[in-house]
């Protein structure tokens, strides 16, 4: 008994360590390497903007250092990471810093977390992205700026939501998205395939995860006969490609506990199914942070702003 009580400590304790140092990393991931990313910046910067959403969020928009002088402007949306409950806008704040110094106009948002609101589900977040593209929008026009596409972007959690996005909203969008870059995103959420959110989460069952999720509740028989495939597919972008969706860059460390190493390669066989363009960089070092690859980060860098020449001109 004496044993077995041990052995149920030390596991309790190796959870706690394991998801702690996730948590970790995810936050980490949020504001990526920051030397990889300064710049000598000194544009316009607002703060604390509002946009359309029930809980007061706000964005943050950052604008080029050079005259606009009319010309056409393309925006560059981040969305930070934090599995979904954590996190914040100034995570994307070097992301933004990054870009705007390259001439594009850059915005970071906040969204509802589900550590705070029981309704934040990834549709949820999904509406509360394209509120603040609108708002973004309006006030570029308010400034004399006129937006004539976008990219989302993200890193983790935030490189899902960039997806989603992204594949159901690129025509609809009040800015038309052109393409997306991520970095470490989920790309499915059959819940069978993430112990480690539930866990995260505090959730107990496969039903309770996709509630958090997708808002719908499921029981385990229709778990079992698939009845909650659908709901799925809505809020998974390995699902949500189709022909035509727009081109897309991707990482993934292969050396991730956090995100399952099939993620990618649903994402992968989806781009190449629907032979939808797109760019995959590995991390043959990295974890989910992604900093033992600097050098594949800086190629990924490179890569979104030629991907900015690309499709924005395009």
């Amino acid at each position: 008994m004496k044993r077995r009580t041990k052995l149920m400590l030390l596991a309790l304790l190796f959870v706690a360590v394991f998801f702690t140092s996730a948590l970790i990393t995810v936050r980490l991931t949020g504001s990526a390497p920051n030397r990889l990313l300064e710049v000598d910046y000194s544009g316009q910067v607002y703060h604390d903007l509002r946009y359309e959403n029930d809980y007061g969020h706000c964005y943050d928009l950052y604008l080029p250092e050079d005259s606009l002088d009319g010309r056409a402007q393309y925006l560059i949306l981040f969305i930070h990471g934090g599995s979904f409950n954590s996190g914040a806008k100034e995570d994307g704040e070097a992301w933004c810093r990054y870009y705007a110094k390259q001439g594009y106009v850059a915005a970071t948002l906040a969204y509802s977390l589900q550590t705070v609101h029981e309704d934040a589900t990834l549709h949820r977040m999904n509406d509360e992205i394209g509120g603040c593209v609108l708002a973004v929008k309006e006030k570029c026009s308010e400034l004399g700026i006129s937006l004539e596409g976008m990219a989302t972007c993200g890193v983790s959690a935030g490189g899902t939501l960039a997806m989603n996005y992204a594949y159901t909203a690129a025509e609809r969008s009040s800015v038309p998205v052109k393409f997306v870059f991520q970095l470490a995103g989920p790309t499915d959420f059959e819940p069978s395939d993430w112990t480690l959110l539930k866990k995260v989460n505090g959730l107990e069952t496969d039903g309770e995860f996709l509630k958090m999720m997708t808002g719908q509740d499921f029981s385990e028989t229709d778990i079992a006969s698939g009845r909650h495939s659908e709901a799925v597919e809505a809020i998974s972008p390995a699902r949500l490609v189709r022909d035509g969706s727009v081109p897309t860059l991707c990482g993934y460390g292969l050396r991730d506990h956090v995100v399952p190493p099939d993620q990618k390669e649903l994402l992968l066989a989806a781009l190449n199914s629907h032979g939808v363009p797109y760019d995959y960089l590995e991390f043959p070092n990295s974890n989910h942070g992604l900093y033992a690859d600097l050098d594949i980060l800086r190629q990924f860098l490179d890569l979104a702003l030629v991907y900015c020449d690309r499709y924005f001109q395009g």
